[in-house]
């Protein structure tokens, strides 16, 4: 018999949402802070301070400033509290706390050719100016022009002709370009994005300076990739909201908005860092946004606690210069330039003892955050849309040792995930835990990495990189161990949809030594190998065991003791529960199950004779991973899709789910060409994903989504994409649903057009999609475990903003109640119309109880679900809502 039990962290009697209200240490004094407030005040609740500054002079070790609903265009730099009498920086609850690192820029004249220009002193260095209009940000004056998503850039491609610093290109307009930037995405395998400085222009060619490092692999020139765009040049400009600022004249030039700037807004970065904390310890931020502005500590800071941090556009920057020496923890060489920009972007948690935790980080030109120093800790937040200048500016980037990263969700960044620079960081990389993240749609603007990322000469003895999931990434692995790093532990990974392989440690002509993967699943969209250690001169110690996969796992043979591959699953059919799903986990009869071997430090619980093969033990409650606010669960379930094209021929390997299989059309690209898809079933989402993978010669040069509910009548479309990159999103303005789908070329190509893979994603998760119970986004008078939730009778769990479309309530529970106890499921509050009730009666192990809805839903909703009865009711693993007739995918 297969033991079960639920390991439980602890009880959580807070919703994770924002504004977060502070509680005032009991000890010290609160002051309150108001936009309708006086800096000559009391800062009592009847008589407000107006600026979180003026709070900021008068607290000391135990205070508590609150700080009311509005927006304050300050620097926040704390005073330093105490271990054991923190201050107190939070949103006091009654709206959003926004520190607004821009001003408004007024006084707009006409500049002649179109244009209107103010006088104004943009303080920040020239590289990291910014530029908003009415809220949104404004595209710095770039040729060819490029749509709103940085992420999804339009690149200019030179003519075979250029050299090294030398752009042939015939479709460059005739301009002066001199002084501009050229930004570089060149090479004969560009693994990192460069820019330079336009010294000359001639007709259709232009000279410059700077980049073409490490040539050929990353330069301009007779080479496979010759893609560039220029920024930094009032000739840019060429359509509504892109600017230029002339630093000798101190004027910001614009194309106003359609019928002029009368009525509008523009505002402009002035603060960089919006909260300093680089000489603060013993701090706690709670509960505040930041917009166009960052927060940092510093490298003595220690004690510090950001909780519920909300910040966007928080680093913005044009151009990737070699990293000072100053910075390296290496030898400086020209190679370091993909170090660009990391130690002086995103939000920084610096020193010793800090935590980031519940916050979310997005739109950022370099890191989304970086932790660096001793001992920090960066847990259950959401990272997104960040690193889109192409150097090896992460997700998350890690810096030193004893760091603790988990459970965080990081999607769509220029490359890695989670990365380490070893320029920055040195050889060391010890004793960091990497665990329960969920890390996706990575490489957008690179080709050679992973979604997560170890470069390079690297020990990472004692560190674990267990429980994450990698998938739907652009590059080549899903976790990538390179040029000769050793000791790094992986185990209970999991990884579909990342190209060539699963896990790669890369030896390089070089040693690759002690390194392992233990435990770990790998699914569709791996076409190399499961896991592999490859090009070592010494692989001594290295293992690997108990691994799934379709693909072989390999190890080079050298090394004494001799790299160990034994007590792995090589399998097409492994007995997963839905592979393209990315749900690895084993059904009965699965030949993993029993089927592995004991590995001291990995192995902890076995239900049943021996240790399963896998990531996840069959019988266990499933763990997660990834955080549970909201906006951490969007990937729309992938059903049994079907597509054809214009010319009424299959396209089914369009949406397979399997990033490595492919469609072409026969004949090169043309306006009018389109593929048609039908879903099966009606689906809710906000953001369709069209996947050209890594060969960039198929990609459409512009597209048009439509959408239908019966595959025969067809509105207007609602998204338009245009430029060419590996993965083009077209995000709608407006969630929709819809069974069928039309992709219509709008321009044409040389080339016929490719799609790999076409994937959806909806604000909010799918309920046909298997949701977590730990990870709702609401949970009161309940216990949350690892990898399930326990609820005693009153408790709830809630799920915001669902999509729905389904007959029947499917809910994995170990019962712990003899009689008269249910789970009901209700709509929108957790008081709500009840759409299902599961009745409990009895205790047992784990087990599926399916009930029909007592009505059909469609739409999007909050679900709860609550628990009635008398004591402790029932531990939840998960649960779905799907129709009767839906099967999971192949």
């Amino acid at each position: 018999m297969r033991l079960r039990h639920l390991s439980v962290l602890g009880a959580v009697t807070a919703l994770l949402t924002f504004p977060v209200q502070a509680q005032a240490a009991p000890s010290g004094h609160t002051y309150q802070v108001s936009p309708q407030g006086s800096d000559q005040a009391h800062g009592s609740r009847t008589s407000p301070l107006r600026t979180i500054g003026a709070c900021l002079e008068r607290v000391r070790p135990g205070d508590t400033c609150l700080i009311h609903h509005g927006t304050y265009r300050e620097q926040l730099t704390p005073p330093s509290g105490t271990k054991n009498s923190p201050i107190t920086i939070a949103s006091y609850g009654d709206g959003p706390v926004t520190v607004d690192g821009t001003d408004r820029v007024t006084g707009w004249k006409d500049a002649g050719g179109a244009l209107i220009a103010a006088d104004t002193d943009l303080p920040p260095a020239l590289d990291f100016n910014a530029v908003f209009l009415d809220n949104t940000r404004a595209m710095e004056g770039r040729w060819p022009n490029s749509g709103a998503d940085p992420l999804n850039a339009t690149w200019a491609e030179a003519d075979a002709t250029s050299t090294d610093q030398h752009i042939d290109d015939s479709d460059l307009p005739d301009a002066n370009w001199t002084g501009a930037t050229v930004h570089l995405w060149a090479g004969s395998n560009p693994w990192a994005q460069q820019t330079g400085t336009v010294t000359a222009t001639a007709s259709a060619a232009l000279d410059f300076k700077g980049g073409n490092y490490r040539c050929p692999p990353l330069c301009m020139g007779n080479q496979t990739y010759r893609n560039y765009y220029l920024v930094g040049s009032k000739a840019a400009l060429d359509q509504p909201g892109e600017w230029f600022y002339d630093k000798a004249t101190h004027r910001l030039f614009m194309v106003p908005p359609k019928g002029g700037i009368a009525g509008h807004t523009v505002t402009a970065k002035h603060r960089l860092w919006g909260v300093d904390l680089t000489g603060s310890s013993y701090v706690t931020v709670r509960g505040l946004d930041l917009w166009g502005t960052s927060l940092r500590t510093g490298r003595s800071s220690t004690g510090v606690v950001v909780d519920g941090l909300h910040a966007r556009y928080i680093s913005e920057f044009s151009t990737l210069p070699m990293p000072p020496d100053s910075d390296l923890a290496v030898e400086p060489f020209e190679g370091n330039i993909v170090a660009s920009r990391i130690l002086d972007s995103g939000v920084q948690i610096l020193g010793t003892g800090n935590t980031l935790k519940n916050s979310e980080i997005a739109q950022s030109a370099g890191d989304g955050v970086l932790v660096r120093g001793t001992g920090n800790t960066v847990t259950d937040n959401y990272i997104h849309d960040v690193g889109w200048m192409g150097s090896y500016t992460p997700g998350i980037e890690i810096n030193g040792n004893g760091h603790t990263v988990t459970h965080n969700t990081v999607r769509r960044t220029g490359r890695a995930a989670i990365d380490t620079a070893w320029q920055l960081n040195g050889t060391e990389f010890h004793d960091n835990r990497i665990a329960y993240n969920d890390i996706s749609e990575a490489m957008r603007t690179s080709r050679d990495g992973s979604p997560f990322y170890v470069c390079c000469s690297l020990n990472g003895s004692g560190t674990s990189i267990d429980h994450n999931t990698a998938h739907d990434a652009d590059g080549q692995n899903g976790y990538y161990v390179d040029n000769y790093s050793g000791h790094f532990r992986l185990h209970h990974n999991v990884a579909w949809n990342t190209g060539s392989r699963g896990v790669y440690f890369n030896g390089h002509t070089g040693p690759s030594i002690a390194n392992e993967d233990h435990n770990s699943s790998y699914g569709v969209g791996i076409n190399v190998a499961s896991s592999a250690l490859g090009g070592a001169t010494d692989a001594s110690g290295s293992y690997f065991s108990n691994i799934i996969g379709p693909k072989p796992v390999t190890a080079t043979q050298t090394g004494n003791p001799l790299p160990v591959v034994r007590s792995n699953l090589i399998s097409a059919t492994p007995g997963y529960t839905d592979a393209v799903n990315g749900e690895l986990w084993l059904t009965p009869g699965s030949p993993a199950i029993d089927a592995g071997e004991k590995v001291d430090g990995v192995t902890t619980d076995i239900l049943g004779t021996a240790p399963d093969q896998g990531a996840y033990e069959y019988g266990a409650p499933l763990w997660s991973t990834g955080c549970d606010l909201p906006g951490c669960q969007q990937r729309v379930r992938h059903g049994r899709w079907s597509a054809t094209s214009s010319d009424g021929s299959n396209a089914s390997a369009a949406v397979d789910g399997d990033i490595n299989t492919r469609w072409a059309d026969s004949t090169p690209q043309a306006a009018g060409q389109f593929l048609t898809v039908d879903l099966g079933e009606s689906k809710t989402f906000d953001r369709f994903t069209l996947d050209a993978g890594r060969d960039t010669s198929g990609q459409p040069y512009g597209f048009a989504l439509s959408v239908s509910r019966d595959g025969t009548h067809w509105g207007e479309p609602l998204a338009e994409v245009h430029g060419r990159s590996f993965t083009q999103d077209a995000s709608l303005r407006h969630r929709t649903t819809a069974r069928y789908l039309r992709i219509t070329l709008t321009a044409s190509g040389p080339a016929p057009w490719v799609v790999n893979d076409i994937r959806l994603y909806g604000e909010g998760p799918d309920a046909a999609s298997t949701l977590q119970a730990e990870q709702a986004t609401e949970v009161r008078g309940t216990d949350r475990g690892t990898a399930a939730v326990s609820l005693g009778a009153g408790d709830r769990l809630g799920m915001r903003a669902t999509n729905i479309d389904g007959t029947h309530l499917t809910v994995r529970v170990a019962p712990h109640c003899e009689r008269g106890c249910s789970l009901q499921l209700r709509l929108d509050r957790p008081d709500g119309r009840v759409a299902a009730e599961v009745p409990l009666n009895g205790t047992g192990d784990w087990q599926e109880r399916s009930v029909p809805l007592k009505q059909t839903l469609t739409g999007s909703h909050d679900l709860y679900l609550v628990a009635k009865g008398n004591g402790r009711v029932a531990d939840v693993d998960w649960l779905t809502i799907r129709s009767a007739t839906a099967a999971p995918a192949t």
